[in-house]
């Protein structure tokens, strides 16, 4: 007991020592033993046929990206932009309120253009007291007088014109059934055709006509002619041509011409 007294701080301290001991070499253990759980989990897995992962939905960050690429610059003073550039509206077609610029030739398109013919077409001959004349059938569809524009017949002899569309200048062949006969045009630069039995007519193109549409008023201007007129918001713009693709118009005040092309052609 004396011993124990006298030596009890060495005796717990060397039992402190062999429980540590104890407890380093059970530590070691259960390393192992945790280790190789591990390694078993590692292959299981590695052997599972397990459902991949879906690749994450980036379009929305992609498009977002693409606009920030592609943004224009901010321009304050071109054309369109009224923040330093005011406008002055005005009532249109029906009263209804609209940019002035709008009520011009800013919204006026060409819808359609399609020629004009101008034909000749022998029909036959026509006995009158021992005088042939010989009978054609006409149409100018460009011509300013209206009257000209659909179908109308003419009888006349050699040398005559015919409502001064064209001349018959000479008959070849029998007088009472002629095989060619030979008219020029009283038109532009003056043509010389022929006509025969098996091709009797002749059609060339005079010219063009129109449809014209403003946008912004919802107002349509079909059939316009070179020479006519039409009126946007109070200004009167003459026709001075047209042709197979385009209109050019003539402010009647100004004397500006403005060509507008046919929609959808390049």
């Amino acid at each position: 007991m004396q011993f124990f007294k006298k030596h009890y701080e060495k005796i717990i301290l060397s039992l402190v020592l062999a429980g540590l001991a104890v407890a380093a070499g059970l530590l070691t253990l259960k390393v192992g033993a945790v280790k190789s759980d591990l390694e078993g989990t590692t292959r299981v897995i590695g052997k599972g046929k397990g459902k991949p992962l879906e690749p994450v939905d980036l379009s929305t960050n992609q498009a977002a990206l693409k606009r920030v690429r592609s943004r224009e610059p901010l321009v304050i003073a071109r054309d369109g932009h009224n923040l330093f550039n005011p406008i002055l509206w005005v009532k249109g077609a029906g009263g209804r309120k609209m940019p002035k610029e709008d009520t011009g030739l800013a919204t006026l398109v060409v819808t359609n253009i399609f020629p004009l013919k101008t034909e000749v077409a022998y029909q036959g001959p026509r006995e009158a007291g021992n005088v042939f004349r010989y009978r054609f059938q006409i149409m100018r569809e460009a011509s300013t007088n209206s009257s000209l524009w659909r179908p109308f017949q003419r009888i006349v002899a050699v040398g005559d014109r015919a409502n001064e569309v064209f001349s018959l200048k000479e008959v070849r062949g029998p007088v009472a059934d002629p095989t060619e006969l030979v008219v020029e045009l009283a038109v532009d630069s003056r043509k010389t055709v022929t006509l025969t039995k098996d091709n009797p007519t002749y059609t060339e193109v005079g010219g063009f006509a129109a449809d014209l549409r403003h946008e912004a008023e919802n107002r349509n201007y079909p059939h316009q002619r070179q020479g006519q007129k039409i009126s946007l918001a109070g200004v009167v713009y003459n026709i001075v041509a047209i042709s197979e693709s385009d209109v050019t118009l003539e402010d009647s005040q100004t004397k500006k011409r403005t060509i507008i092309r046919l929609k959808g052609s390049s």
